[in-house]
């Protein structure tokens, strides 16, 4: 598994710091029959400098592959 994560390709916001991204790459909902992580998502924290950028995906490795791809599910900045 690849979880190096790509600037993001709206506002160029690169992780230089690991205490960054524990606020970046996270698990969002759980599945409530079996305890797993069911949707992880990727969001380019407006509080760390980013753009507000969020993409989602239903593992960990998905949504990097989405996230280093240049998709976008929301936006909050222009």
């Amino acid at each position: 598994m690849n979880n190096i994560l790509n600037p993001c390709s709206k506002c160029g916001k690169d992780w230089d710091s690991n205490w960054e991204l524990i606020d970046t790459l996270y698990p969002s909902k759980r599945d409530p029959f079996t305890g797993e992580f069911s949707e992880w998502n990727i969001v380019c924290q407006i509080h760390n400098t980013g753009c507000g950028r969020t993409v989602y995906g239903k593992s960990k490795q998905d949504v990097v592959d989405r996230w280093n791809t240049g998709e976008t599910d929301e936006w909050m900045r222009e």
